[in-house]
């Protein structure tokens, strides 16, 4: 029986397929493996609000802003309160100011403390006046859009008449009066359209509803 042989050119012919199938896979697999064009930028990310929601978290943000305290300070507190004249007995004795023998009824709160404080701002406004009074000391007025804020028996003033001042500004720092020689003391009045009020009703207002 004869053995057959493969042709001579058969094997190369092989051998060639198979180097070329090859120098393919690997040419195929090397790009597979090269990093992507660091001249093209890819964004995945996914908007979680658009400009209309973030001007509607801006403006609910600034329609629960309130006026602020109108001091810095954790040492200072309630000396006398505002003098209600539909609160009960009790609260309006309480509120009354002593002076040269003369009971007066507090058109505001005073503030107290053993150490000098920061006077600030409530709001937004303007200074409109400085001057002094015979009793209550150094007085600033403030004056906003819907709100007037009178500071009395203020030691170190730190602005001028006409000054624009930012809700929180520094406005001067606490001092002392007729009223009471031996503590630092701040008297602070509001009124809202012209009328004297409770500045615990004021503090609780929202600043749009000044405006």
């Amino acid at each position: 029986m004869k053995k057959r042989k493969l042709r001579g050119f058969v094997l190369p012919s092989i051998y060639i397929a198979t180097i070329v199938v090859l120098a393919i896979s690997i040419t195929l697999f090397t790009k597979s493996l090269m990093p992507l064009d660091s001249t093209e930028s890819y964004d995945y990310s996914v908007p979680v609000f658009s400009e209309e929601d973030s001007e509607l978290v801006n403006e609910n943000v600034s329609s629960v802003l309130k006026p602020s305290m109108p001091y810095i300070g954790d040492k200072v507190s309630v000396l006398k309160d505002y003098y209600d004249l539909d609160g009960d007995a009790e609260s309006q004795e309480q509120s009354l100011i002593f002076y040269q023998n003369t009971y007066m009824p507090n058109t505001g709160i005073l503030y107290q403390s053993d150490e000098v404080f920061e006077v600030i701002a409530t709001i937004d406004g303007t200074i409109k006046d400085i001057s002094q009074d015979e009793i209550l000391g150094t007085m600033v007025t403030l004056e906003g859009e819907s709100a007037t804020c009178i500071y009395y028996t203020l030691g170190e003033v730190n602005v001028k008449v006409g000054d624009k001042v930012l809700q929180n500004d520094i406005i001067a720092k606490s001092g002392q009066s007729e009223i009471d020689t031996t503590k630092q003391t701040l008297l602070f009045e509001v009124y809202m359209d012209g009328i004297l009020t409770n500045p615990k009703v004021f503090f609780e207002k929202q600043i749009n509803e000044l405006d």
